[in-house]
C-alpha cells in the first residue's frame, strides 16, 4: 500500500494553502494544509470521493490528524467507517457523485441527515450527480418532502424558505399530522407552479358558515371547492376572496337565475349584513333589470342594500357642515358594478 506521510515541516509553513487547494478544499483548505505541505499533492491527487470523505470528517469535528492516511488509503468501506463512524447506508456511493470540489461543512452534515431519511436516501441512491445546492435546498424543505429532489433542484433558497414558512403556518393552524399530509402531496408535484398553487390552496381555510341559508335563487357558497368552481364559471378572482369568507367578514352567494351572478355580503356594525357587491361573469355589471330581483331576495334574508353604516355616519357628520354625500341610488348602482 502506498504510504502518504504527513509533511514534517513547521506549523507556520504548513498553514498556508495554495490557491489550487483553496479552490478544491474550500473552507477546509487551511486544515488540509496543516496535514500536507504545499503543493499538497497527497490530497490533490487523491480521488474526489476520498477528498470528500476527509472534508466530511472535518465537518463532523473528527480528529482528522490521526485518521487522514487511513481515510485516503484504506479500502472505501473501512475508510468511511474511520471518517464518519456509523455511517448511513449509501454514503460510499454518494461521495463518488458529488463533483470535484469540497462542500461546506453544513452541506456535508445535511447530506448525512438526508441519507438517514428513507425517502431521501432512495432518491439520492438513483441520482447520477449529487450537487451541494440541491442538498441544501432539499434540507430546507419540510421533512415530509425529503424525497422531492427533482423539485428541490428547481427551487432557489428564497422559495424553499417560503415553502417551509407555509408548512409551519399550516402546522400551527391544522396540526402537525395534517400539515405533514399536505406536504407529502406537495413533494409529489413536478413543477414550482404546481407546487405553489397547491400550497396557496392548502393555506386558504374553508369558509365560515354563511349567516343565511339563502333564498329562492340565492345559493350560499360554502366550501373552497364551490369557490373554485364558481371562479372558473364566472371567470373572476373569487378564489382570492376565500380569506374574507374564512374570517366570517364576508359571505358569498350565487344568483342561480339567468344570467348568473356572484353576490358578496359583508358584516356591518349598524345593519348586521349588507350588500358589498354583485357581478355577472367576467366581473361585468349586473343588468339593471335583474338588480331588483336580487335586492328582493336579499331583503328576505335581512341583508341591507344601500349605504354602509360607516358611510351613513360620515354622511351625518358632513350634513351639519352641508357637505354633499353620495346618494343611496349611486351607492346601490356601484355595488352592482355600474360606473
Amino acid at each position: 500500500m502506498f504510504h502518504r506521510a504527513l509533511s514534517a515541516v513547521p506549523a507556520s509553513a504548513r498553514a498556508e494553502p495554495t490557491s489550487l487547494l483553496i479552490l478544491v478544499a474550500g473552507e477546509f483548505a487551511p486544515r488540509v494544509a496543516n496535514l500536507w505541505a504545499a503543493p499538497h499533492a497527497e490530497f490533490l491527487t487523491a480521488a474526489a470521493a476520498r477528498r470528500h470523505l476527509l472534508c466530511l470528517a472535518f465537518s463532523l469535528g473528527r480528529a482528522v490528524e490521526g485518521l487522514a492516511e487511513s481515510i485516503l488509503d484504506r479500502r472505501l468501506p473501512a475508510a468511511v467507517a474511520v471518517a464518519v463512524g456509523e455511517a448511513p447506508a449509501g454514503l460510499s456511493r454518494a461521495i463518488g457523485r458529488m463533483g470535484d470540489l469540497a462542500w461546506t461543512a453544513g452541506a456535508y452534515r445535511q447530506l448525512l441527515a438526508l441519507l438517514a431519511d428513507p425517502k431521501a436516501a432512495k432518491v439520492l441512491r438513483h441520482a447520477e450527480l449529487i450537487e451541494q445546492a440541491t442538498i441544501q435546498r432539499l434540507a430546507a424543505l419540510p421533512a415530509p418532502m425529503s424525497g422531492a429532489i427533482g423539485l428541490a433542484a428547481q427551487l432557489d433558497p428564497r422559495q424553499a424558505g417560503l415553502l417551509h414558512e407555509a408548512y409551519e403556518a399550516l402546522t400551527l393552524r391544522s396540526g402537525r399530522a395534517n400539515a405533514d399530509a399536505m406536504a407529502e402531496v406537495w413533494g409529489r408535484l413536478e413543477t414550482p407552479k404546481a407546487l405553489f398553487d397547491a400550497v396557496r390552496s392548502d393555506l386558504r381555510p374553508e369558509p365560515a358558515t354563511p349567516p343565511h341559508l339563502g333564498a329562492f335563487r340565492l345559493r350560499p357558497l360554502t366550501t373552497k371547492a364551490e369557490f373554485s368552481d364558481a371562479a372558473k364559471r364566472y371567470r373572476n378572482c373569487l378564489v382570492d376572496q376565500t380569506a374574507h369568507a374564512a374570517t366570517g367578514w364576508s359571505a358569498y352567494y350565487e344568483w342561480t337565475g339567468a344570467p348568473g351572478a356572484v353576490v358578496e355580503i359583508t358584516r356591518d356594525h349598524i345593519y348586521g349584513w349588507r350588500l358589498e357587491q354583485a357581478r355577472i361573469a367576467g366581473n361585468e355589471p349586473v343588468p339593471a333589470d335583474l338588480r331588483e330581483e336580487i335586492i328582493s331576495e336579499l331583503s328576505l334574508m335581512g341583508v341591507h342594500v344601500g349605504r354602509s353604516g360607516w358611510a351613513l355616519e360620515r354622511a351625518l357628520e358632513g350634513a351639519e357642515r352641508r357637505w354633499s354625500a353620495q346618494s343611496v341610488d349611486d351607492v346601490v348602482a356601484e355595488a352592482f358594478g355600474a360606473e
